[in-house]
């Protein structure tokens, strides 16, 4: 089997899917509806880098039955490292004079990773992390994908020359390409299913997308029969399968998984189709000249139109869709600019092209300067951080709660595991358990020190994204896992025979459009449905405790952006108003949520409702600083601070739900 060399050559129709794959990825991140899906343009990128790569290397090893690495990486290095280089510290210098401190900070130690290669596995665990700040905010946040096919390039040239250098054969090439993507198809379903981000931003997950790319390279020209009218279809077919992708794949929950098969083939049908009939059908629209233009600037346009809309969303919180669109006009100017002045002369540059080890150097070069850059950044950030203004923003980002995590919290997204902690005196006859999930948790603080005043036994049974309510989870495939953790929790709460059960749970968002989900800001129309089974999830965990006195939070205010962040903004720049940190009552306190949860206790015995809202907003505005405390460390849990504030208030009540003397009521 021999790789046809006109598939090497300048190929416009590939060009020009670059074009359609770039224009749905900035229409998506502009917020365009209709382009829901239009991440899939990154898996279009993969598979295009697989088909090219492994016919360059094919190509490189069958003309002179060798590989030079040192020529492969250098001509990697050309035509990445430098732009991405610049973009990098570009962006960390605008950074500097725009984010918030903690943003700052972060942004810093995602583009040292970038420059490292590794950011996917930093936003991985940052996605992935509860606590950690919201990726979605990150200018750098788009250089996961780059991180991925970095590690691609270091891993495939190996696999090739294994095949084609070492056993001489084509099929163990193909055969270890088609192990491969199996392999990595399967682990991407496995842990998509699991509801890991790991499936959206690891190379192992991701790998089969390259591994289609490679076997459609690999597959002769002409080995299939098909009339060439078939081959024209195919192609459009290819073309429709990614816009129809962009379009009806809802958001990023539950992707890459079975669903990336579409956009993948689909842009494998359309290069098998521009290889077989070059030049017709669906060639022709690929190789006009707009998506020409949208191709040859699609990697430069992909580097800066996330950090132009990153620091727009940050100067102007309410930008329209309509100005999106105008900033990210204004980027694909300033990649124009970056593709002839930068990327386009150091790719071709004379001396580098007979130099490849000096084009080594120059990876290590951009890296250093990376690198420096990025600590630059986060040393910057830790002094703004700690001026007089922004100590209290600083402090309040980390005060999360006393609990012991790790110990007392339930926190795997699959795992049914129950974890019990006890605080106060675990010898007292009056046992309160605090039943639900982070929004229960951010009560801990006042309940333990009630506990302690009191004399009272507190016993914790809490997990993350699980409500105590029989309701589905906010992330679908965790849906077994919490109705598994909830039946455990209450078998064991029951047997405990509490004096009360606690429960708090994270339903103010319910009904919102935009669900900061782990802190990652995910679109999920799903969420508009569990209001409506709420008051019959909400009855059937209190008819599940049945006997039991129940005390029912009403949850805190749910707000669409993150408190801190908004503060620290407006302590920053003048311009930037402080007073739009604040909100509404109606806007950030759904009230049939509440209504929902009373009306499935309607009937019940022994069934408390306690509300704090007064507490928390004043009157029909809810501000976000209270007596110097800040009342959230992000857009929706309270800190730990305004948690111990309430702690006479939350105790009166609880006083007088259990009938004790007044007189305890002050606590300590």
């Amino acid at each position: 089997m021999r790789a046809d060399d006109r598939l090497l050559g300048f190929r416009p129709d590939i060009e020009g899917l670059r074009g359609i794959a770039i224009l749905i990825v900035v229409l998506f991140h502009c917020g365009l509806p209709g382009v829901s899906g239009g991440f899939v343009g990154v898996d279009v990128f993969f598979v295009l880098s697989g088909f090219l790569i492994t016919g360059l290397l094919v190509k490189e090893i069958q003309s002179t039955s060798r590989l030079s690495l040192l020529q492969f990486y250098a001509r990697r290095v050309r035509r990445l490292l430098p732009a991405s280089a610049l973009t990098l510290m570009v962006t960390l210098l605008i950074g500097a004079m725009i984010l918030a401190p903690h943003e700052l900070d972060l942004a810093g130690h995602a583009s040292r990773a970038a420059a490292l290669y590794v950011s996917n596995i930093f936003f991985d665990h940052n996605a992935g992390d509860y606590f950690a700040a919201n990726v979605k905010s990150n200018p750098v946040l788009h250089t996961w994908s780059l991180a991925t096919e970095e590690q691609f390039y270091l891993v495939w040239p190996l696999l090739v020359s294994l095949s084609l250098v070492w056993w001489r054969s084509m099929r163990a090439l193909v055969l270890v390409v088609c192990v491969l993507t199996i392999v990595s198809l399967g682990i991407g379903v496995w842990f998509t299913k699991n509801g890991d981000t790991f499936a959206f931003y690891e190379l192992p997950a991701r790998a089969w997308e390259f591994g289609m790319g490679g076997l459609a390279v690999l597959l002769p020209r002409g080995r299939l029969k098909i009339p060439p009218r078939w081959w024209l279809a195919f192609g459009w077919l290819g073309i429709l399968a990614i816009l129809g992708s962009s379009h009806f794949i809802a958001g990023e929950i539950g992707f890459p998984g079975w669903v990336a098969i579409i956009p993948v083939m689909g842009t494998v049908m359309a290069l098998i189709a521009g290889t077989e009939h070059p030049n017709r059908g669906a060639g022709v629209m690929l190789s006009s000249a707009p998506f020409q233009v949208l191709g040859r600037l699609s990697y430069s346009w992909y580097l800066w139109h996330w950090p132009f809309l990153v620091f727009a969303a940050a100067l102007l919180p309410n930008i329209s869709l309509g100005g999106k669109t105008v900033v990210a006009a204004a980027s694909l100017a300033v990649a124009g600019m970056s593709y002839y002045f930068v990327e386009h002369p150091i790719r071709f540059h004379p001396t580098l092209l007979r130099r490849p080890a000096l084009s080594v150097c120059l990876a290590g070069a951009v890296t250093l300067c990376s690198l420096g850059a990025s600590v630059l950044a986060m040393r910057f950030a830790g002094q703004l951080a700690n001026e007089p203004k922004m100590q209290i923003i600083t402090a309040a980002i980390n005060d999360i709660t006393r609990l012991p995590i790790e110990e007392c919290a339930s926190r795997s997204s699959q795992s049914p595991e129950v974890k019990m902690c006890e605080f106060g005196d675990t010898s007292s006859g009056i046992n309160v358990v605090l039943f639900g999930d982070s929004h229960a948790i951010q009560w801990f603080n006042p309940l333990e020190r009630i506990a302690e005043s009191n004399g009272w036994t507190l016993t914790t049974v809490v997990k993350y994204g699980c409500t105590a309510f029989d309701i589905p989870p906010f992330i679908q495939s965790h849906a077994d896992a919490c109705a598994s953790w909830r039946a455990e929790a209450l078998r064991k709460i029951i047997a405990l025979r509490p004096t009360i059960v606690f429960i708090g749970n994270s339903t103010s968002v319910l009904g919102n459009a935009i669900a900061y989900i782990g802190h990652r800001g995910i679109s999920n129309p799903a969420m508009t449905f569990a209001i409506n089974n709420l008051r019959d999830g909400t009855r059937r965990t209190l008819q599940s405790l049945k006997g039991v006195r129940v005390v029912l939070m009403r949850d805190t205010p749910y707000f669409s952006y993150d408190i801190p962040t908004c503060l620290a903004r407006s302590i920053r720049h003048v311009w930037y108003p402080g007073g739009s940190c604040e909100a509404d009552r109606s806007t950030v306190l759904n009230a049939a949520v509440f209504e929902s949860e009373q009306a499935g206790a309607r009937g019940l015995p022994d069934v408390h409702f306690i509300d704090l809202t007064d507490h928390i907003c004043q009157k029909d505005i809810c501000r976000p600083v209270q007596k110097d405390l800040l009342v959230y460390w992000d857009n929706d849990h309270i800190t730990g601070a305004f948690a111990d504030s309430l702690m006479t208030a939350l105790n009166v009540r609880l006083l007088d739900i259990l009938n004790v003397p007044g007189h305890l009521a002050a606590g300590r």
